[in-house]
């Protein structure tokens, strides 16, 4: 059975998704992003050529650090290719079950798993409407969200959001029929299966998961991945954890909505290295890490934009409010009593738990646009948040001290660069409108 064991062990394979015409292509240039899923989720001018040959650098760059690629989409036709009546009945099965209309077995295409049946829009004359498809099953490239693999085995996701909620059958199809996927991934917990009664829904999300060490995992709690789901997940984790490698479960207090920017673990840390992560200034408490961007300036920065706001009579869209970053890094931390999650404490945040576990020298901190030149320097501030939000902090390592980087964030890679990081460069123009490297890829096997 294929494992993961940290974030920054060598890595031999992982899942990638080609998904990038999803970006740009077959939607209409209208607002609202989750009204319907034939709205365009990013912006309208990149060109979808362009992006798609920026994208198809990874597969590349994964390749030459002698990482397995396994590509979804591939996974789908090929199988799909190959497969008998029977064999369709069971996907059109497992993939259209509650859902009023399905495909024949003798009609099922690559492009109904894509984009949904019927596969494109069209009108029907006879009643007189226009005829949608029922669901877009494939339409974010970021594999890391709807699986990831833990110390023990591999987890589907329960996706929160409303465009990704089906995508996780299609990425449980590729695993059970790809040959090599479906010998060595072990699925210990499809998270759409809990049972039980709760007041939120038991969602957990792969961007919000990291296996930071060989006996760590944390994720993020907040606009995606919800308690109940985290603390579901613990116990499916400690259930199957036989050899006892499971220490700890962390849960981390994230950011609010409307912080759209901060609704994955993934984009305020990552781990180019073992005891050394790159972080996002200013959304962190800590206790025990000297000279660290105080979120004290972030709070007093989004009082001041939403006092002017209300003064000048402009507040047309949601503001982001100080309270949704106030309690954010904040973690408490489960350990394993009987099978079932148990807390065991709580930290200001999970960098001073991992500092005080020795798991993060505190002097191993990299950030995000690099250390202001002075205290409570706002321009510092907006300039972090800027290469923050074109994915800066979103890396992927490939082995210790190697990792794959969005390009056109200089200033982080400088960073990395000085302190000792090799930095594969991706070129980003298209793509870093939301999820990086580390959003892109989905770890099956790492040391």
């Amino acid at each position: 059975m294929w494992t993961v064991n940290s974030e920054y062990g060598k890595l031999d394979a992982v899942l990638i998704q080609d998904s990038v015409e999803s970006f740009w292509e077959k939607r209409l240039p209208f607002e609202g992003i989750e009204s319907s899923l034939q709205y365009l989720p990013r912006c309208v001018h990149p060109q979808m050529d362009g992006g798609h040959e920026q994208w198809l650098q990874l597969p590349k760059m994964l390749a030459d650090e002698g990482v397995r690629v396994f590509e979804v989409a591939e996974i789908l036709a090929k199988a799909l290719g190959k497969a008998t009546l029977k064999e369709k009945r069971a996907i059109i099965e497992e993939i259209w079950t509650g859902f009023p209309a399905a495909p024949k077995p003798e009609e099922l295409k690559f492009e109904h798993l894509i984009y949904g049946y019927p596969e494109a829009p069209y009108y029907d004359a006879e009643q007189d409407r226009v005829v949608l498809p029922d669901f877009r099953r494939v339409a974010w490239p970021y594999s890391r969200d709807t699986s990831f693999t833990t110390q023990v085995g591999t987890v589907i996701c329960n996706m929160r959001r409303y465009s990704r909620r089906h995508e996780v059958r299609v990425v449980k199809l590729a695993y059970e029929l790809d040959p090599t996927l479906a010998k060595h991934v072990e699925i210990v917990w499809n998270a759409n299966e809990a049972g039980g009664v709760s007041t939120e829904p038991p969602n957990v999300e792969g961007g919000d998961t990291q296996i930071v060490d060989e006996e760590t995992v944390a994720i993020g709690m907040g606009q995606r991945s919800t308690l109940t789901g985290i603390k579901r997940c613990a116990e499916e984790l400690f259930r199957h954890d036989r050899e006892g490698k499971i220490k700890y479960v962390c849960a981390v207090q994230l950011p609010d909505y409307p912080a759209l920017d901060y609704m994955h673990l993934d984009v305020t840390i990552n781990y180019p290295d073992a005891g050394r992560a790159l972080v996002m200034p200013y959304v962190w408490d800590t206790e025990v890490v000297k000279g660290m961007p105080q979120k004290k300036l972030l709070l007093k920065t989004l009082e001041a934009l939403r006092q002017q706001s209300d003064a000048d009579y402009r507040p047309m869209g949601p503001m982001i409010h100080p309270d949704g970053f106030r309690y954010g890094g904040r973690t408490t931390i489960y350990v394993n009593k009987g099978g079932k999650p148990e807390p065991l404490c709580t930290e200001v945040s999970l960098i001073d738990f991992l500092v005080k576990e020795g798991k993060l020298d505190a002097d191993g901190l990299m950030y995000v646009g690099g250390l202001p030149e002075k205290e409570n320097d706002v321009g510092h501030l907006y300039s972090a948040f800027l290469e923050q939000a074109r994915g800066a902090g979103n890396i992927v390592a490939t082995r210790p001290k190697t990792v794959i980087a969005y390009k056109r964030n200089r200033k982080t890679i400088d960073v990395l660069r000085e302190n000792g990081i090799k930095v594969r460069e991706w070129d980003d123009s298209y793509l870093d409108l939301l999820g990086g490297p580390h959003c892109s890829t989905s770890p099956l096997s790492r040391a």
